[in-house]
């Protein structure tokens, strides 16, 4: 069971994800916006590392992996926000993951839900879903291109997810595991887009610096927070708590992005917060 202080600090997190996840969207090219965030994340990240130190030894296998795992994640990300709206992608890889987490976690870790759990992560899961979904024809598949990449997100967001709960118990450094993977993680981001569109790049950061250094502050604490929940309760409890982000991200998007609200995305909001109450209840 998650205890009060975590509960309330994961969705706090949650609400720092989907505001970086916004500013992210932003923009016309996604891997500049990506960019322009992780570059003072980078930043950020070394100087938590100066200060906290590396983690142990025995959490870098699970560094490397997670690191290699980001370097998919952000270029199925960056793809699934080119393709569609933040509303229709967010929901979707944000939904698919917290299913794969229960079952991985009860198959690797025997962290075995109670039914209350169960039916929680499965309520905040199939409510994602339904708040990506859309009636009518897809004449141009992009729709569907935009539900594909997002489910890509998604498998990517299960796999760090499970190997960043064991890394961060292995770390006995939390803040320092983080900060690394974070360090990791934007060379890769940063050096895609110094690569691709230099000048961009440059321009980029001049012009939107401050919003990079809101959204890569955000990035950074939400994920913390994330990883030190888990090495504290369940994984998969943690992980459908975190994804509450998708009612956040779907009230920015309507507020900043103009982007369709409407009845459903609020019964959805409440599906949501039913699955929270019983994921809070759950031991």
């Amino acid at each position: 069971m998650l205890e009060p202080a975590a509960f309330f600090l994961v969705l706090l997190s949650a609400a720092m994800h989907a505001g970086w996840n916004l500013i992210a969207k932003l923009g016309n090219d996604r891997l500049l916006a990506m960019a322009v965030i992780k570059a003072p994340n980078i930043v950020l990240s070394v100087a938590l590392v100066a200060w906290a130190g590396w983690p142990a030894r025995e959490s870098w296998p699970f560094l490397a992996a997670s690191a290699a795992i980001n370097a998919f994640y952000f270029h199925f990300l960056i793809r699934a926000y080119q393709s569609g709206d933040l509303g229709v992608a967010y929901p979707v890889a944000r939904g698919v993951a917290p299913l794969l987490v229960m079952v991985l976690s009860g198959v690797v870790m025997a962290e075995i839900p109670s039914a209350a759990g169960v039916v929680g992560v499965l309520l905040i899961s199939g409510a994602l879903f339904a708040l990506a979904a859309r009636g009518g024809a897809d004449p141009t598949g992009k729709h569907r291109t935009t539900i594909l990449w997002a489910i890509a997100v998604g498998l990517t967001i299960a796999a760090y997810t499970m190997v960043d709960g064991l890394g961060g118990r292995a770390s006995g450094n939390v803040i320092g595991y983080v900060a690394a993977l974070n360090i990791f993680t934007g060379l890769w981001v940063c050096g895609a887009a110094l690569a691709q569109r230099p000048t961009a790049f440059a321009h980029a950061l001049r012009a939107r610096w401050r919003k990079g250094v809101v959204g890569g502050a955000m990035m950074l604490l939400s994920y913390l927070i994330v990883v030190y929940a888990m090495t504290l309760a369940p994984m998969a409890q943690v992980a459908a708590l975190r994804e509450t982000s998708v009612v956040f991200a779907a009230l920015l998007g309507t507020m900043f992005l103009h982007e369709p609200l409407g009845r459903l995305r609020i019964t959805i909001a409440a599906v949501v917060a039913a699955g929270i109450a019983l994921i809070a209840i759950s031991r």
